[in-house]
């Protein structure tokens, strides 16, 4: 439950974020500032950088701020869709994967070794043996739909099936010799 909140909200703000780059646009009038000080029409603006004085009207430093703000917009606008994106992206593919989880009944390891559930596809099903006295009883067998019941181990076709007492020779040891029967 925490996960899928915390990838909800994570979500959230990259749209936000997303949404505030594609839609926002500054409005209101732009303050023509000298230094920190507001400025007003027909004034000047006397500056030194480096020892060298330079002096601004009111209308100078206005187009100037007029640009600045013009020219940051576009590119904080990209900047900002593309930090939402990074957010909204992943967040939304984890978000999609904490609810299938969930509805699947948990997730992790820890879920899935429950008695009740199917074991991990892949593996064959183990066979079953008689009952031991002295243990507990064995649980069911997994078994996988459309196929029949595996007890143990299936004969191979174009194979004999083994003989009581019979035991294949090993390799590399000779059979030894019985007398014919009279």
């Amino acid at each position: 439950m925490k996960s899928v909140i915390g990838w909800s909200i994570g979500l959230l703000l990259g749209l936000g974020l997303i949404a505030i780059g594609a839609f926002y646009t500054p409005s209101g009038p732009v303050r023509v500032l000298c230094g920190i000080e507001d400025m007003s029409p027909g004034t000047y603006c006397e500056t030194t950088t480096y020892g060298q004085k330079s002096r601004q009207s009111y209308e100078e430093k206005l187009r100037e701020a007029t640009d600045t703000r013009n020219s940051l917009t576009p590119g904080s606008r990209w900047v900002t869709i593309g930090i939402g994106a990074v957010f909204a992206i992943p967040c939304g593919w984890r978000l999609v994967i904490a609810i299938r989880r969930k509805a699947k009944g948990g997730s992790g390891p820890a879920a899935q070794a429950l008695p009740d559930q199917q074991p991990h596809p892949g593996f064959p099903p183990t066979p079953e043996y008689p009952q031991q006295p002295g243990f507990p009883p064995q649980q069911q067998v997994w078994q996988q739909p459309g196929f029949p019941p595996q007890h143990g181990f299936q004969q191979q076709p174009g194979h004999q099936p083994p003989q009581a007492g019979y035991r294949p020779p090993q390799p590399g040891h000779q059979q030894p010799q019985q007398p014919p029967h009279q």
